[in-house]
């Protein structure tokens, strides 16, 4: 009785290892596809930024988990005018970078159309709006550059109000209409015109900077980052970008990344 008892154990420990080793290659597996989604999401984000005359750029991505649904995008249209974009899918990991990619691939293809932008967001809307699941949705702003000019059309589609800053006062771009997604276009969205300065700095941002959480359950907040944007518009793009990340990286520290970042900076020269 003994002895068959030890080889029972035995055969059960064996088929025990057997499963977990099947289930470290299916894991195994599983990260490697991973990895090649995260490289290629990555690839969809802009290798650089563009060196403009009267404006300069700079952006920060970093995706909550090993993929995210987060985007920001700048596309040519021609030698004066640039669109640039800043987008957060609904939920984090696989399925929001599905949609995110998505959302890269309908931009790219409307870029090329030459549509008026609020005639571009209305047909943006439809595409988002067939292509999603119920209760999934995209917050998104996007506008156009123009470098001659000095100026931004834009329009909102419920995303977290970029900041116009200029001589230490905020104004909030909220012009446009409805997240993408939740339906097909019925009240057409609006754009805005705005007349820019030297010195202007526009911050672009995701909510996964305002809702970052310490290890005290606390926000980062609108507010904090509203100051800090007052405190440090006069300095360059890439400096205020790296007070950005460093004033989050600061007060989040010790506590685990709940959601995807993602911050771009316009500073007119």
């Amino acid at each position: 009785i003994e002895f068959v008892s030890s080889v029972g154990s035995l055969a059960i420990i064996s088929i025990e290892n057997a499963r977990l080793f099947n289930e470290t290659l299916e894991k195994q597996r599983l990260e490697k596809d991973l990895e090649t989604a995260r490289n290629i999401q990555n690839n969809l984000l802009p290798k650089s930024m563009p060196k403009l005359t009267n404006f300069e750029i700079a952006a920060f991505n970093k995706s909550a988990r090993m993929v995210g649904g987060d985007y920001y995008d700048i596309v040519k249209l021609d030698d004066e005018k640039f669109l640039f974009a800043i987008a957060d899918v609904s939920g984090k990991g696989v399925p929001a970078a599905l949609l995110m990619a998505n959302i890269q691939a309908f931009l790219k293809t409307i870029c090329k159309m030459k549509l008026h932008l609020e005639d571009a967001t209305n047909l943006m809307n439809d595409l988002v709006a067939e292509n999603t699941t119920m209760g999934s949705f995209i917050t998104f702003f996007w506008g156009i550059i123009d470098n001659n000019k000095k100026e931004v059309t834009y329009v909102n589609a419920g995303h977290n109000p970029p900041l116009l800053i200029r001589d230490a006062q905020i104004t909030k771009l909220k012009k446009g209409g409805m997240i993408l997604g939740v339906m097909q276009t019925i009240v057409p969205y609006l754009s805005e015109t705005v007349q820019l300065q030297s010195g202007d700095a526009i911050i672009l941002f995701t909510d996964g900077i305002t809702e970052a959480m310490n290890q005290k359950w606390e926000e980062y907040s609108d507010e904090r980052l509203e100051k800090l944007g007052v405190e440090k518009y006069t300095e360059s793009a890439q400096n205020i970008l790296s007070h950005i990340k460093c004033s989050v990286e600061d007060f989040t520290h010790g506590a685990e990344q709940s959601d995807d970042i993602t911050c771009l900076v316009i500073k007119v020269k």
